[in-house]
C-alpha cells in the first residue's frame, strides 16, 4: 500500500509467488479426486515438497516480477506513442496554420500580379501601350519620365512574379511537410494500438491468473484446516514459511508486535482482524505482511508497485504504522485506527480496512471482510501461518 500523500493502489502480481507456492502444494498433497492416498502419506509427501518449494519461491518471483516488468515495459511503450502523437498532431497544426497564412500570402501577391497584367495588356497585349506612350513622347524629359515608368512597371512586374513563386515553392514545401507528418501519425496510431490491444491481453491473462490462484490459495487453507489435526504446528509453520517467505514471522506473532507498535490492545477482536489483514495480502515482500509502500532507510522494491523488502522485523513494523498512521485523512486509515483504539468487532474493523484506501475494490469488494469468519472461526490454525 501507498504512503504519504499518494494514493494507494494495488499490485494485482504481487501476491503470484505466494499463491503459486499454494498451489504447488495442493498438488503435492493430492488434492484431486479419486486419490488412493491416505491422509498420512499426503502429509508425508506435502512435507517432502515444501523444502523443493521454498527453493522455488525465487524463480517463481522472477517470473511474476518479469510479468510486472512486461506491463511496465507496455506502459512506457504507449506514454512514449502518445508523447510523440501529440507531438506529430501539435506540428500539424502548426504546419497546417502556416500553409493557411502562405496561401492568403500568395493568393494576394498574384491578385497583384494579375493587375498589372492586365494594365500591361488592356490595350493589346504586351508591351505595345508602352511603346507608343514613348513615341508620342513631346521632350527629352517626357521621353525620360515615361522610360522611367514603363521600367518601373516592368521591374514590379517581375518582382511580383518572383514573389508568387516564391510563395508557391513555399505552399508546396508545407504540404510536403504536412504529407509527411500525416503518414508518422497514422504510423504512430497503429503502434499505440498495438500496444494498447498486447497490454489489455496481458492485463486480462493477468486477472484471470490471479483469479484461479487466489481459487488455489483458498483451497489449501481449506485443506490445512481439515487436516489440522494431524499437521503438526512445526509442519504448520513450514507451511507459513513457504507461503510468506524467508524474513517473516507467524501472523499472529506480527500482529500482536503490530497491535503494540500501534499502542493499541492485543484483545482476540484485533488480534482476529490484523491476521486476517496478512492473508489477505497474502504477500512474500520481506518483513512487511500488509504490503505497505513506505520507504524505509536501506529498504528496497519488491515489486512494480513499489512495495517493500524492509531490513528487519522492527523496520517493517514501523513502516506499516507509518503508512496508517501519517496517510491523507482522505485515505480513511482513522477509521481503522479508531475500530483498532475501541477493540471493535474484527467486522467492523474489516470493514473500516474495506473502505478505506489500503485496497479498495479489491477481491471483489470482499477484501479483509471475506476472510475474518475463516479465521475467526479457526484463529489459531491461521495465526500458526
Amino acid at each position: 500500500m501507498l504512503s504519504g500523500p499518494d494514493v494507494p493502489r494495488r499490485s494485482i502480481n504481487r501476491r503470484l509467488p505466494a499463491v503459486a507456492v499454494a498451489l504447488a502444494f495442493v498438488l503435492s498433497i493430492g488434492l484431486v479426486p479419486g486419490a488412493s492416498a491416505t491422509t498420512r502419506s499426503k502429509l508425508s509427501d506435502a512435507k517432502q515438497r515444501l523444502d523443493a518449494l521454498t527453493i522455488q519461491i525465487k524463480t517463481q518471483e522472477a517470473s511474476a516480477l518479469g510479468l510486472q516488468d512486461q506491463l511496465a515495459g507496455m506502459n512506457a511503450r504507449i506514454d512514449s506513442a502518445n508523447q510523440r502523437e501529440a507531438l506529430v498532431s501539435a506540428q500539424l497544426v502548426a504546419t497546417q496554420n502556416s500553409i493557411e497564412v502562405d496561401r492568403s500570402q500568395e493568393e494576394a501577391l498574384q491578385a497583384q500580379l494579375d493587375s498589372i497584367t492586365r494594365a500591361m495588356y488592356m490595350s493589346g497585349g504586351g508591351g505595345a501601350e508602352v511603346l507608343d506612350a514613348m513615341l508620342s513622347s513631346t521632350s527629352m524629359a517626357d521621353l525620360a519620365d515615361r522610360s522611367a515608368y514603363a521600367s518601373a512597371i516592368g521591374g514590379s512586374y517581375i518582382d511580383l512574379a518572383n514573389q508568387v513563386s516564391t510563395a508557391k515553392a513555399l505552399l508546396e514545401a508545407r504540404a510536403a511537410d504536412q504529407s509527411q507528418l500525416l503518414s508518422r501519425r497514422v504510423a504512430l496510431l497503429a503502434s499505440l494500438s498495438d500496444a494498447q490491444t498486447a497490454k489489455a491481453s496481458a492485463v486480462a491473462a493477468e486477472q484471470q491468473a490471479l483469479a484461479n490462484l487466489d481459487d488455489t490459495k483458498q483451497q489449501i487453507l481449506d485443506l490445512i484446516v481439515r487436516l489440522h489435526k494431524e499437521v503438526k504446528a512445526e509442519e504448520i509453520g513450514n507451511i507459513g514459511g513457504a507461503f510468506q517467505g524467508g524474513d517473516h514471522i507467524t501472523y499472529g506473532a506480527w500482529a500482536g508486535l503490530f497491535l503494540k507498535t500501534m499502542g493499541v490492545s492485543s484483545c482476540r477482536s484485533n488480534l482476529i482482524v490484523v491476521v486476517s489483514w496478512q492473508l489477505s495480502e497474502f504477500t512474500q515482500a520481506a518483513w512487511n505482511p500488509l504490503a505497505t509502500t513506505h520507504p524505509m532507510p536501506g529498504s528496497t522494491v519488491f515489486n512494480s508497485s513499489n512495495v517493500q523488502n524492509y531490513r528487519s522485523l522492527a523496520q517493517g513494523l514501523q513502516a506499516s504504522r507509518a503508512t496508517i498512521v501519517g496517510g491523507s485523512p482522505t485515505y480513511g486509515y482513522d477509521a481503522i485506527v479508531s475500530a483498532l483504539s475501541r477493540c471493535s468487532d474484527p467486522m467492523t474493523t474489516a470493514q473500516a480496512i474495506n473502505a478505506s484506501s489500503w485496497c479498495r475494490g479489491c477481491v471483489g469488494g470482499t477484501y479483509v471482510t471475506g476472510v475474518v469468519p475463516k479465521v475467526e472461526a479457526n484463529y489459531k490454525i491461521y495465526a500458526a501461518l
